[in-house]
């Protein structure tokens, strides 16, 4: 009948794993191994992409102070520095029209 004890391994099988790594992984300037880019410019590119990808989950977890004063915050204050230089006539028109012109993220197709 079948033995419920494991066999112990034969020399032969104690050495089969490989501790090197793959002769065909490349290796990134920080010593990681893994898929690399030929093209550095290439490699730049889709860092800076994961890199936005990850911004913006970073900022979506945010607490609600901390999401204004890292979006918000900012071009407001230097929208509201602007209002009480000119003091025009219509503060609201003009501090909307500043903020939609000087928007950090680019302008928004709403």
């Amino acid at each position: 009948f079948f033995s419920t004890e494991m066999a112990e391994p034969t020399p032969a099988e104690e050495t089969t794993a490989d501790p090197t790594p793959d002769a065909g992984a490349k290796t990134t300037e920080d010593g990681a191994s893994g898929a690399a880019f030929d093209d550095a410019g290439e490699g730049k590119a889709a860092e800076k992409a994961a890199m936005a990808v990850q911004n913006k989950l970073n900022v979506q977890a945010l607490p609600i102070r901390a999401y204004l004063d890292q979006t918000v915050v900012p071009i407001l204050l230097q929208g509201m520095s602007q209002l009480v230089k000119e003091r025009p006539p219509n503060p609201i028109e003009y501090l909307a029209a500043y903020l939609l012109k000087n928007n950090p993220q680019g302008s928004s197709s709403t």
